[in-house]
This record gives C-alpha cells, structure tokens and sequence, in this order.
C-alpha cells in the first residue's frame, strides 16, 4: 500500500480539483513486494485539468506516478473500477 503520507496528499490534491473518485491499482493497492510506483485512476476529471492534476501529483507524492483517467466507460476501467481499491471519493 502506499503510505499514509502519500495517502493525505493525494486526498487534498483530490479534493482541490473536486475529483469524484481515485482508486488505487497495481503495486501499490498490494500490501507486499517492492513498490516502484503509484498507479491511480481518476474518475471526474475534465480533460482541460488533466495534465494539471498529474503535475501536481508528480511533484507532491514521494514516488513516480501512473495516472489513467476513467471517467470514460472501458473495459480497462471496468477492471480498475472492480480490481482497485477506491482511496477516495
């Protein structure tokens, strides 16, 4: 899992942008192995916003971040939306 630390941060940044859901996914929603990422998914973004969220996520959370926008219906998020685990929202 990722730390309480990132866990807050990701929650202020979250709620800044007014995001309607974050989930957790990939090596990080694991409670064991090496953690080498943060992989979030995002769900209510606009796409203008986008890249000005991820930047933020960037600079602020203590590793490299993956960021999937899901606010669209996919297969893929389908998979995120059942698999992951919801962090905010």
């Amino acid at each position: 899992m990722i730390s309480d630390k990132d866990k807050k941060i990701n929650l202020y940044i979250a709620q800044k942008y007014k995001i309607k859901r974050v989930i957790l996914f990939g090596s990080g929603s694991k409670t064991s192995g090496k953690k080498r990422d943060i992989d979030l998914a995002v769900d209510g973004l606009p796409d203008k916003l986008f890249f000005k969220f991820y930047s933020e996520l960037i600079f602020n959370l203590s590793q490299p971040v993956d960021l999937v926008d899901i606010s669209k219906k996919t297969k893929l998020s389908e998979i995120l939306i059942s698999e992951g685990i919801q962090i905010y929202g």
